[in-house]
Protein backbone atom coordinates (compact mmCIF):
# COMPACT_ATOMS: atom_id res chain seq x y z
CA UNK A 1 0.00 0.00 0.00
CA UNK A 2 2.68 2.11 0.88
CA UNK A 3 4.62 1.79 -2.03
CA UNK A 4 1.02 2.31 -4.32
CA UNK A 5 0.72 5.46 -2.67
CA UNK A 6 4.23 7.34 -3.72
CA UNK A 7 4.01 5.72 -7.28
CA UNK A 8 0.61 7.36 -7.43
CA UNK A 9 2.26 10.69 -5.74
CA UNK A 10 5.43 10.19 -8.38
CA UNK A 11 2.46 10.55 -11.14
CA UNK A 12 0.99 13.60 -9.61
CA UNK A 13 4.44 14.95 -9.55
CA UNK A 14 4.94 14.18 -13.46
CA UNK A 15 1.62 15.73 -14.22
CA UNK A 16 2.26 18.92 -12.44
CA UNK A 17 5.84 19.06 -13.87
CA UNK A 18 4.54 18.62 -17.25
CA UNK A 19 1.49 21.50 -16.83
CA UNK A 20 4.88 23.84 -15.97
CA UNK A 21 6.76 22.68 -18.90
CA UNK A 22 3.63 23.78 -20.89
CA UNK A 23 2.15 26.70 -18.92
CA UNK A 24 4.69 29.09 -20.57
CA UNK A 25 3.41 28.69 -24.45
CA UNK A 26 -0.32 28.43 -22.94
CA UNK A 27 0.17 31.75 -21.92
CA UNK A 28 1.81 33.00 -24.98
CA UNK A 29 -0.80 31.77 -27.18
CA UNK A 30 -3.54 32.87 -24.35
CA UNK A 31 -2.18 36.85 -24.03
CA UNK A 32 -1.74 36.94 -28.21
CA UNK A 33 -5.43 35.73 -28.79
CA UNK A 34 -7.05 38.16 -25.25
CA UNK A 35 -5.63 41.04 -26.95
CA UNK A 36 -6.25 40.35 -30.32
CA UNK A 37 -9.76 40.21 -29.38
CA UNK A 38 -10.15 42.82 -27.10
CA UNK A 39 -7.90 45.69 -29.79
CA UNK A 40 -7.89 44.18 -33.07
CA UNK A 41 -4.53 45.81 -34.39
CA UNK A 42 -2.79 44.38 -31.72
CA UNK A 43 -2.10 41.40 -33.82
CA UNK A 44 -1.31 43.32 -36.90
CA UNK A 45 2.05 42.91 -38.45
CA UNK A 46 3.06 46.23 -37.66
CA UNK A 47 2.83 46.32 -34.30
CA UNK A 48 4.09 42.29 -33.96
CA UNK A 49 7.47 44.20 -35.47
CA UNK A 50 7.42 46.37 -32.73
CA UNK A 51 6.83 43.68 -29.97
CA UNK A 52 9.67 41.97 -31.80
CA UNK A 53 11.74 45.15 -31.37
CA UNK A 54 11.09 46.06 -27.95
CA UNK A 55 11.72 42.48 -27.21
CA UNK A 56 15.28 42.47 -28.67
CA UNK A 57 17.73 44.26 -26.13
CA UNK A 58 15.43 42.91 -23.39
CA UNK A 59 16.15 39.39 -25.05
CA UNK A 60 20.00 39.57 -24.53
CA UNK A 61 19.63 41.30 -21.09
CA UNK A 62 17.28 38.32 -19.98
CA UNK A 63 19.56 35.86 -21.49
CA UNK A 64 22.37 37.16 -19.51
CA UNK A 65 20.14 36.80 -16.51
CA UNK A 66 19.52 33.15 -17.48
CA UNK A 67 23.27 32.06 -16.71
CA UNK A 68 23.53 32.66 -13.20
CA UNK A 69 20.09 31.04 -12.43
CA UNK A 70 20.99 28.00 -14.06
CA UNK A 71 23.38 28.01 -11.34
CA UNK A 72 20.98 28.98 -8.97
CA UNK A 73 22.81 32.53 -8.71
CA UNK A 74 21.15 35.57 -9.72
CA UNK A 75 22.31 38.66 -10.98
CA UNK A 76 20.96 41.89 -9.98
CA UNK A 77 23.03 44.41 -11.36
CA UNK A 78 21.96 43.59 -14.92
CA UNK A 79 20.06 46.88 -15.20
CA UNK A 80 21.97 49.19 -13.73
CA UNK A 81 25.20 47.54 -15.83
CA UNK A 82 23.05 47.95 -18.78
CA UNK A 83 23.44 52.15 -18.28
CA UNK A 84 26.87 51.89 -17.15
CA UNK A 85 27.86 50.08 -20.24
CA UNK A 86 26.54 52.80 -22.27
CA UNK A 87 27.12 55.81 -20.63
CA UNK A 88 30.76 54.49 -20.29
CA UNK A 89 31.40 54.04 -23.96
CA UNK A 90 29.21 57.34 -24.87
CA UNK A 91 31.63 59.20 -22.68
CA UNK A 92 34.70 58.33 -24.05
CA UNK A 93 33.31 57.84 -27.80
CA UNK A 94 30.30 60.57 -27.74
CA UNK A 95 30.03 60.23 -31.54
CA UNK A 96 29.46 56.54 -31.78
CA UNK A 97 31.10 54.51 -33.90
CA UNK A 98 33.29 51.52 -33.60
CA UNK A 99 35.14 52.55 -29.99
CA UNK A 100 32.16 52.63 -28.33
CA UNK A 101 30.89 49.80 -29.46
CA UNK A 102 33.97 47.85 -28.51
CA UNK A 103 34.49 49.71 -24.94
CA UNK A 104 30.65 49.04 -24.35
CA UNK A 105 31.37 45.39 -25.03
CA UNK A 106 34.54 45.36 -23.10
CA UNK A 107 33.04 47.27 -20.31
CA UNK A 108 30.23 44.95 -19.86
CA UNK A 109 32.29 41.47 -20.23
CA UNK A 110 34.72 43.22 -17.39
CA UNK A 111 31.50 44.08 -15.39
CA UNK A 112 30.57 40.54 -15.10
CA UNK A 113 33.73 39.20 -14.41
CA UNK A 114 34.28 41.17 -11.18
CA UNK A 115 30.75 40.27 -10.35
CA UNK A 116 31.88 36.27 -10.57
CA UNK A 117 34.79 37.02 -9.00
CA UNK A 118 33.19 38.92 -6.11
CA UNK A 119 31.00 36.16 -5.86
CA UNK A 120 33.51 33.25 -6.08
CA UNK A 121 36.60 35.17 -3.88
CA UNK A 122 34.25 36.49 -1.12
CA UNK A 123 31.72 33.45 -0.69
CA UNK A 124 28.91 36.04 -0.27
CA UNK A 125 25.85 34.86 -1.70
CA UNK A 126 25.55 36.36 -5.74
CA UNK A 127 22.22 38.28 -4.19
CA UNK A 128 24.49 40.18 -1.72
CA UNK A 129 27.07 40.83 -3.66
CA UNK A 130 25.04 41.80 -7.25
CA UNK A 131 22.78 44.14 -5.08
CA UNK A 132 25.82 46.24 -3.75
CA UNK A 133 27.66 46.01 -7.56
CA UNK A 134 24.32 47.69 -8.91
CA UNK A 135 24.74 50.58 -6.79
CA UNK A 136 28.35 51.42 -7.79
CA UNK A 137 26.95 50.40 -11.42
CA UNK A 138 24.45 53.06 -10.84
CA UNK A 139 26.80 55.34 -9.17
CA UNK A 140 29.36 55.41 -12.46
CA UNK A 141 26.63 55.93 -14.82
CA UNK A 142 25.07 59.00 -13.19
CA UNK A 143 28.27 60.40 -11.91
CA UNK A 144 30.04 60.73 -15.18
CA UNK A 145 26.96 62.72 -16.24
CA UNK A 146 25.06 63.73 -13.49
CA UNK A 147 22.60 61.51 -13.90
CA UNK A 148 21.79 62.76 -17.85
CA UNK A 149 22.04 61.24 -20.99
CA UNK A 150 24.03 61.34 -23.55
CA UNK A 151 22.93 62.21 -26.84
CA UNK A 152 25.03 60.45 -30.00
CA UNK A 153 23.71 61.61 -33.66
CA UNK A 154 26.08 59.41 -35.66
CA UNK A 155 23.98 57.74 -38.40
CA UNK A 156 25.69 55.47 -39.27
CA UNK A 157 25.70 53.77 -35.38
CA UNK A 158 21.93 54.84 -35.50
CA UNK A 159 21.74 52.42 -38.32
CA UNK A 160 22.88 49.37 -36.60
CA UNK A 161 19.69 48.79 -34.88
CA UNK A 162 17.22 51.31 -37.23
CA UNK A 163 18.36 50.50 -40.32
CA UNK A 164 17.01 47.41 -42.20
CA UNK A 165 19.66 44.85 -43.48
CA UNK A 166 15.54 42.77 -44.58
CA UNK A 167 13.07 44.94 -45.40
CA UNK A 168 10.24 45.37 -43.12
CA UNK A 169 12.64 44.05 -39.91
CA UNK A 170 14.49 46.65 -37.82
CA UNK A 171 18.03 45.11 -37.34
CA UNK A 172 18.00 44.86 -33.57
CA UNK A 173 16.11 41.74 -34.38
CA UNK A 174 18.63 40.38 -36.47
CA UNK A 175 21.56 41.24 -34.29
CA UNK A 176 19.81 40.49 -31.32
CA UNK A 177 18.53 36.81 -32.48
CA UNK A 178 22.30 36.14 -34.23
CA UNK A 179 23.94 36.64 -30.43
CA UNK A 180 21.02 35.07 -29.11
CA UNK A 181 21.55 32.16 -31.55
CA UNK A 182 25.58 31.60 -30.71
CA UNK A 183 24.76 31.70 -27.04
CA UNK A 184 22.10 29.23 -27.18
CA UNK A 185 24.73 27.08 -29.26
CA UNK A 186 27.22 28.07 -26.05
CA UNK A 187 24.59 26.66 -23.56
CA UNK A 188 23.32 23.23 -25.22
CA UNK A 189 25.97 22.46 -27.15
CA UNK A 190 29.45 23.16 -25.38
CA UNK A 191 30.76 21.51 -21.87
CA UNK A 192 30.94 25.16 -20.43
CA UNK A 193 26.61 25.03 -20.83
CA UNK A 194 26.32 21.59 -19.42
CA UNK A 195 28.49 22.52 -17.02
CA UNK A 196 26.67 25.37 -15.76
CA UNK A 197 22.86 23.58 -15.42
CA UNK A 198 24.64 20.48 -13.95
CA UNK A 199 26.67 22.84 -10.76
CA UNK A 200 22.82 24.06 -10.71
CA UNK A 201 21.58 20.90 -10.50
CA UNK A 202 23.76 19.44 -8.40
CA UNK A 203 26.98 21.35 -7.22
CA UNK A 204 28.79 18.73 -4.30
CA UNK A 205 28.07 16.09 -7.75
CA UNK A 206 29.87 17.95 -10.11
CA UNK A 207 32.79 19.47 -7.12
CA UNK A 208 33.40 15.25 -6.57
CA UNK A 209 34.12 14.53 -10.41
CA UNK A 210 36.93 17.16 -10.14
CA UNK A 211 35.68 19.42 -12.01
CA UNK A 212 36.23 23.54 -11.02
CA UNK A 213 32.82 24.96 -9.96
CA UNK A 214 33.95 27.92 -9.15
CA UNK A 215 35.47 28.79 -12.80
CA UNK A 216 32.21 28.02 -14.27
CA UNK A 217 30.25 30.37 -11.90
CA UNK A 218 32.76 33.31 -13.18
CA UNK A 219 32.18 32.16 -16.76
CA UNK A 220 28.47 31.93 -16.00
CA UNK A 221 28.16 35.82 -14.30
CA UNK A 222 30.84 36.87 -17.08
CA UNK A 223 28.44 35.65 -19.87
CA UNK A 224 25.83 37.87 -18.12
CA UNK A 225 28.06 40.91 -18.58
CA UNK A 226 28.88 40.04 -21.88
CA UNK A 227 24.91 40.07 -23.51
CA UNK A 228 24.49 43.16 -21.61
CA UNK A 229 27.51 44.92 -22.75
CA UNK A 230 25.97 43.99 -26.59
CA UNK A 231 22.67 44.87 -25.27
CA UNK A 232 23.76 48.53 -24.35
CA UNK A 233 25.21 48.90 -27.88
CA UNK A 234 22.02 47.75 -29.50
CA UNK A 235 19.99 50.10 -27.00
CA UNK A 236 22.06 52.80 -27.46
CA UNK A 237 21.97 53.12 -31.19
CA UNK A 238 18.17 52.58 -31.85
CA UNK A 239 18.24 55.47 -29.06
CA UNK A 240 20.49 57.71 -30.48
CA UNK A 241 21.58 58.22 -26.87
CA UNK A 242 23.09 56.06 -23.92
CA UNK A 243 20.51 56.40 -21.12
CA UNK A 244 21.59 56.76 -17.58
CA UNK A 245 18.74 55.44 -15.70
CA UNK A 246 16.82 53.42 -18.30
CA UNK A 247 18.24 50.33 -17.06
CA UNK A 248 16.20 50.31 -13.59
CA UNK A 249 13.38 48.49 -15.88
CA UNK A 250 15.24 46.25 -17.27
CA UNK A 251 15.93 44.16 -13.60
CA UNK A 252 12.15 43.54 -12.94
CA UNK A 253 11.20 42.28 -16.09
CA UNK A 254 14.01 40.07 -16.62
CA UNK A 255 13.55 38.17 -13.59
CA UNK A 256 9.91 38.17 -14.31
CA UNK A 257 11.12 36.71 -18.03
CA UNK A 258 13.44 34.20 -16.64
CA UNK A 259 10.81 32.22 -14.32
CA UNK A 260 7.93 33.00 -15.99
CA UNK A 261 9.41 31.58 -19.08
CA UNK A 262 10.53 27.94 -17.23
CA UNK A 263 13.72 28.63 -15.93
CA UNK A 264 13.66 27.48 -11.93
CA UNK A 265 14.95 30.20 -9.38
CA UNK A 266 16.78 27.52 -7.91
CA UNK A 267 18.92 26.27 -10.45
CA UNK A 268 19.61 23.21 -12.52
CA UNK A 269 16.53 23.27 -15.10
CA UNK A 270 15.74 25.96 -17.97
CA UNK A 271 17.14 27.68 -20.25
CA UNK A 272 17.72 30.07 -22.86
CA UNK A 273 14.57 29.00 -24.82
CA UNK A 274 12.41 29.47 -22.10
CA UNK A 275 13.44 32.67 -21.30
CA UNK A 276 12.50 33.66 -24.75
CA UNK A 277 9.65 32.33 -24.35
CA UNK A 278 9.32 34.47 -21.36
CA UNK A 279 10.42 37.75 -23.24
CA UNK A 280 8.04 37.23 -25.31
CA UNK A 281 5.20 36.88 -23.28
CA UNK A 282 6.18 40.05 -20.88
CA UNK A 283 6.46 42.32 -24.10
CA UNK A 284 3.16 40.78 -25.76
CA UNK A 285 1.79 41.66 -22.02
CA UNK A 286 3.19 44.68 -22.05
CA UNK A 287 2.02 46.11 -25.69
CA UNK A 288 -1.62 44.71 -25.12
CA UNK A 289 -2.39 46.06 -21.69
CA UNK A 290 -0.76 49.54 -23.00
CA UNK A 291 -2.88 49.39 -25.86
CA UNK A 292 -6.02 49.04 -24.40
CA UNK A 293 -5.42 52.03 -22.27
CA UNK A 294 -3.84 50.30 -19.21
CA UNK A 295 -1.75 52.57 -16.63
CA UNK A 296 1.80 51.21 -15.72
CA UNK A 297 0.97 50.60 -12.25
CA UNK A 298 -2.01 48.18 -13.07
CA UNK A 299 0.53 46.55 -15.34
CA UNK A 300 3.34 46.49 -12.47
CA UNK A 301 0.51 44.69 -10.15
CA UNK A 302 -0.42 41.96 -12.86
CA UNK A 303 3.77 41.62 -13.63
CA UNK A 304 4.13 41.29 -9.60
CA UNK A 305 1.50 38.73 -9.46
CA UNK A 306 2.92 36.49 -12.31
CA UNK A 307 6.25 36.27 -10.65
CA UNK A 308 4.89 34.86 -7.55
CA UNK A 309 2.11 32.44 -9.05
CA UNK A 310 5.29 31.48 -11.60
CA UNK A 311 7.87 31.22 -8.87
CA UNK A 312 5.67 28.98 -6.67
CA UNK A 313 4.55 26.42 -9.61
CA UNK A 314 8.62 26.22 -9.85
CA UNK A 315 8.97 24.97 -6.76
CA UNK A 316 6.01 22.74 -6.86
CA UNK A 317 8.46 19.76 -7.80
CA UNK A 318 10.81 20.74 -4.84
CA UNK A 319 8.15 20.80 -2.59
CA UNK A 320 6.90 17.25 -3.73
CA UNK A 321 10.35 15.94 -3.42
CA UNK A 322 10.67 16.73 0.14
CA UNK A 323 7.45 15.67 0.69
CA UNK A 324 8.66 11.68 -0.61
CA UNK A 325 11.93 11.81 1.43
CA UNK A 326 9.73 12.56 4.63
CA UNK A 327 7.11 9.55 3.94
Amino acid sequence: MRNLALKNLFKKGLKAENLIEVLPYLLLVGIFVVFAILYPPFSRIRNITGILTVSSVFLLVAAGETFPILMGSIDLSVGAMLSSCAIVAAYFFPQGGLGMIVLAIVVGFLSGLINGLLVVLLKLPSFIVTLAMMYVYVGIATGLTNGYNISIRNRDFAWISTGQMIEGIPNVIIWAFIVFAVFVFISRKTVVGRYILAIGSNEESVKKMGINTNKYRIIAFTFSGLLVGIASVLLSSYLGMAPARLGDKYLFNTLIAVVVGGTSIMGGSGGLLKTLIGVLLISMFDNGMSLIGSTSNVQNIAKGILLIAAISLVMLPHRRGRLLLTK
